[in-house]
């Protein structure tokens, strides 16, 4: 049984996640949500203006009066450069899937991983998630690698799984990794 807290927020050694505010909308602007860049392998297109950011804000926003809404803001020094979810939750089977996005800016230094690795650990240690998942777009192996660092397995791939923003499909890369792994991996850490 999920024992849910809501977005709590999380700090590690160089990042804070913590739930979105309005004021989060120039950040997300200048940081990522505009740029076609971080957008390529995503769904949904990069925006275009900033009312747009601060209209999907503030739905979001709202969202966080339920307690089994896990949605965080990616934070260093004081800016947002990304953003790390659930975004399907299994409650009968205890899982969940994650998703996250960051700032180009910010690719290759460790920042996805780390925020990854800290929302897994809530998730099992104090939401008690018996399993997560993520997937990712075939071309983009560097998502895929962030999830092997953080200890998720490879169970395999969905032919034309994503239709991405420009009207193509995708094949999905899909991960997993259940709690009792964790507790293995940092097992083997130690």
């Amino acid at each position: 049984m999920l024992i849910h807290k809501g977005t709590q927020e999380i700090c590690t050694k160089r990042l804070k996640l913590r739930k979105f505010a309005l004021s989060d909308a120039i950040y997300m602007f200048k940081n990522y949500a505009t740029d076609e860049r971080v957008t390529k392998f995503l769904t949904w297109k990069p925006y275009k203006n900033i009312e747009d950011i601060e209209m999907f804000l503030s739905e979001r926003i709202s969202e966080y009066t339920c307690q089994n809404v896990y949605h965080w803001a990616i934070e260093i020094n004081n800016e947002i450069i990304g953003s790390i979810s659930t975004t399907h939750m299994d409650e009968k089977n205890c899982n969940c899937e994650i998703g996250y996005c960051i700032g180009y800016d910010y690719w290759n230094k460790g920042i996805t991983t780390e925020a990854l690795s800290a929302v897994m650990n809530f998730l099992f240690n104090e939401v008690g998630m018996h399993r997560i998942t993520a997937k990712h777009d075939i071309e983009n192996p560097a998502s895929g690698i962030v999830l092997q660092k953080c200890g998720m397995q490879y169970e395999g791939k969905l032919r034309d799984y994503y239709l991405r923003h420009d009207g193509t499909y995708s094949d999905s890369l899909v991960y997993g990794i259940l709690e009792n792994d964790k507790m293995i991996l940092e097992m083997k850490i130690l």
